[in-house]
């Protein structure tokens, strides 16, 4: 897509296209369907991962409001958080993040990432830490600093058109390939990514369904704000864009009842709540793992992958079938998880 070209500023800080590639060891011991892999979790900055895509516009408008600090919030883990330091570190900016809990002493995984690209690190003790961000906003502003917040998971209007994108190379990539995939399995928290991702299915004409997996509970909340998210993107780009193609058009045209009906969150896979792993996916990491080379997280990543595994079990898809698992990083968080992924 020509953000560029629609008004929005774009800072290069992913390689893409990503790699769009078969799984032929992992189908195969699932019986099939064909499974193929879309490697967000290459996008290159710091360890990679799917944020990268969203920090490209996200960092783009802030520095055409000339910030000099940019802050976030997550859980202790996040990915996000991580990402959007390394962002902000490239940038030349300060990065400032605000996370759940309590410190806990030790530096691993994401949290030890962030201590070594040296963010401002905030615990919101009993709090939520994206409840602080409004205060956090207005002490870094009395400093006489120039704060720009960024939303938890970059999952804003301008941070979801990002995944459009995604779509619109897996199309091609899946073309050249002459296939067809049925459905595309992702992991959704914030449900930034889903919200781009079904835009850029209707946009795009994409053939899969987008199947969304949620990771902590809380499935109707995060279907409405999808819905939400593809209004106020929809809206974001009618401002900018004055001349539409083709594919905008579609878009325009679908209606948001239309995009409503394609959201589909399944919450099956949660388990016992956010960053719990699952012996579901505990299973699926080391199947992917052990068959592909292919790591995975049990915090995100492992959830909806645990979803393709029971479906592809249950006979969803025949074996001449093809369906996609979008990869959207989060390995660094492994390393905090060494007891569960150690049995």
């Amino acid at each position: 897509m020509d953000f560029a070209g629609m008004g929005f500023r774009r800072v290069r800080l992913a390689e893409t296209p990503t790699p769009f590639e078969e799984a032929p060891r992992f189908s195969k011991v699932l019986g099939g369907p064909t499974v193929f892999l879309k490697r967000d979790d290459a996008t290159g900055l710091a360890l990679g991962g799917n944020k990268a895509r969203k920090l490209e516009l996200l960092m783009g408008e802030m520095l055409e409001q000339g910030a000099d600090t940019v802050i976030t919030c997550g859980g202790p883990q996040s990915n996000h958080a991580r990402m959007t330091a390394a962002a902000a570190r490239k940038l030349g900016v300060h990065p400032v993040l605000v996370l759940d809990g309590d410190d806990p002493g030790t530096r691993q995984g994401n949290l030890l990432l962030d201590h070594l690209l040296g963010a401002e690190i905030i615990f919101s003790g009993s709090r939520s830490a994206c409840d602080l961000l409004d205060e956090v906003r207005d002490k870094v502003a009395s400093q006489g600093r120039k704060p720009y917040v960024v939303p938890l998971g970059g999952s804003s209007p301008l941070g979801a058109l990002a995944y459009m994108e995604c779509v619109e190379e897996i199309v091609a990539e899946s073309k050249a390939l002459g296939v067809s995939p049925k459905a595309l399995y992702v992991a959704s928290g914030s449900v930034g990514t889903l919200a781009g991702l079904i835009m850029g299915k209707v946009a795009f004409e994409a053939p899969f369904s987008v199947r969304g997996f949620a990771v902590s509970p809380g499935v109707e909340a995060k279907t409405e704000r999808t819905v939400e998210l593809m209004k106020e993107s929809i809206s974001l780009l009618r401002s900018r864009v004055s001349h539409p193609g083709p594919d905008l058009c579609r878009l325009f045209d679908y209606g948001l009842e239309g995009l409503s009906a394609l959201v589909n969150i399944d919450g099956s896979e949660v388990g016992e709540g956010y960053a719990i792993p699952t012996e579901a996916g505990l299973e699926a990491i080391r199947l992917l793992a052990r068959n592909e080379g292919v790591l995975t997280d049990p915090v995100y990543t492992a959830k909806a992958l645990a979803g393709l595994v029971r479906d592809a079990r249950a006979g969803v898809y025949s074996k001449d079938d093809s369906v996609i698992f979008l990869h959207t990083g989060g390995v660094p968080s492994d390393f905090a998880f060494v007891e569960a992924l150690s049995r």
